[in-house]
């Protein structure tokens, strides 16, 4: 069990798509202060900044997941490069939602949220009362598409990663 638990953490796909949160978490911070002119830079290519952030990030996370996993079939690294994707997009966006840089369409909730989910955690341990919390602690359709699309970004960085840098270590082999 623990072999395959060392998988997803030295880099393996939790910790990749943790580093692609905070790369999208990042650059989210970047276009919305206009750190360094990269919100005029995203839009001058003609897109969005979430877009940017999650679609760009997403993929990066796939490609970087489908470099550092070598040894793996190139499918499963397609596979597992998709799901850091699909992790880095659906969290970075949700705390960006939480932190109010990527705007809530109206009339919706965000992706997660973190309140109440929090409240509900802090009633495990007798911190908080529960019963208070009306609304849901996601939203199952948007969290469905948010990671769909992002875990696509992913899995096609991950395929271009490994088609670009084959299935070989990068070192001399001895």
């Amino acid at each position: 069990m623990l072999r395959y638990l060392q998988y997803l953490i030295q880099p393996g796909v939790v910790a990749t798509g943790l580093m692609g949160t905070i790369l999208q978490v990042g650059l989210a911070f970047a276009n919305t202060m206009n750190v360094g002119g990269a919100a005029d830079m995203i839009t001058n290519y003609g897109l969005n900044g979430q877009l940017a952030s999650g679609g760009l990030i997403a993929a990066l996370t796939g490609a970087y997941y489908s470099m550092t996993q070598r040894k793996t079939a190139s499918t499963t690294a397609t596979g597992a490069g998709a799901v850091a994707g699909g992790i880095s997009g659906t969290l970075g966006t949700a705390i960006t939602q939480a932190i109010g840089w990527t705007p809530l369409a109206e009339g919706t909730t965000q992706i997660i949220n973190f309140t109440a989910l929090g409240t509900q955690l802090m009633s495990m341990i007798g911190m908080a009362d529960a019963s208070a919390i009306t609304e849901p602690m996601f939203d199952p359709a948007v969290l469905t598409q948010v990671f769909g699309s992002t875990a696509a970004g992913g899995g096609i960085g991950a395929l271009l990663g490994r088609t670009m840098f084959g299935s070989q270590r990068s070192h001399a082999r001895h």
